[in-house]
């Protein structure tokens, strides 16, 4: 049995998000031991240069105590936006792009160490939703077949409104629950991949802007690869 929700009632969708936010966070770098244990995962590993290793699989954890706060959309997405990109490493090692992203939205699960190596994971794993493809067992399914459809899975509440009545809530369990809900919208309202013409980076357009706006012909990743995409063709019709 399905529930199906039409675009525009997603776009609306209010997305409660409670996470548990400190003002700094620490990669600790995985032990040479640690690392030796996963030197054989090539598949795990693949992706990631061998000097970063310890980093990828360290621990980021939360130094000093934590305050609750509520996450927008916003955020949300722009966190999603964040690992989608930074899969590529051209700017930045992963490791530095969770560390970021854990100061922006939290740990995955709260009061729990978070490995650069499990955003890696969920990054992987949104890239495949906006790619219309997941994989099970081993093997691709792409979409629209079945099991390419389940990318997620949302708590059901019953919480008190004003007068204490009950009201139904859909919610994520935890951060990557969140994140992947937001994924699903952005997909849901016309975001799709695109690849920077100038600097080759996968980046996130196109989707609701307001109420119908759609941008989905972007050709670059940022203002500066596009200044620097047209810099670069002028100077070479000027030889």
């Amino acid at each position: 049995m399905f529930i199906r929700v039409e675009a525009r009632t997603v776009a609306d969708l209010e997305i409660d998000c409670e996470t548990e936010l400190a003002a700094k966070y620490e990669l600790i770098p995985a032990t040479a031991d640690e690392v030796s244990k996963w030197r054989d995962s090539k598949s795990l590993l693949r992706e990631i240069p061998e000097n970063q290793w310890p980093f990828y699989l360290g621990s980021i954890v939360a130094i000093g105590k934590t305050k609750s706060q509520r996450l927008s959309a916003e955020k949300l997405g722009s966190a999603v936006r964040t690992l989608v990109a930074g899969l590529a490493g051209k700017t930045e090692p992963f490791h530095v792009i969770a560390l970021k992203v854990v100061h922006d939205i939290g740990l995955g699960v709260p009061d729990s160490p978070s490995p650069p190596q499990a955003w890696h994971w969920l990054a992987n794993s949104l890239r495949f939703m906006f790619e219309g493809r997941t994989f099970w067992a081993s093997k691709e399914y792409k979409w629209p077949h079945p099991i390419a459809q389940q990318v997620g899975q949302l708590g059901i509440y019953l919480v008190p409104d004003k007068e204490n009545k009950p009201v139904l809530a859909l919610r994520p369990e935890n951060i990557f629950d969140a994140l992947t809900l937001v994924a699903a919208r952005m997909i849901a309202t016309g975001t799709t991949t695109f690849i920077c013409e100038n600097c080759k980076t996968p980046f996130l357009s196109g989707g609701s802007r307001g109420r119908n706006k759609r941008r989905g012909d972007a050709r670059f990743c940022s203002d500066r690869c596009r200044y620097e995409f047209h810099n670069h063709r002028k100077a070479r019709s000027n030889i």
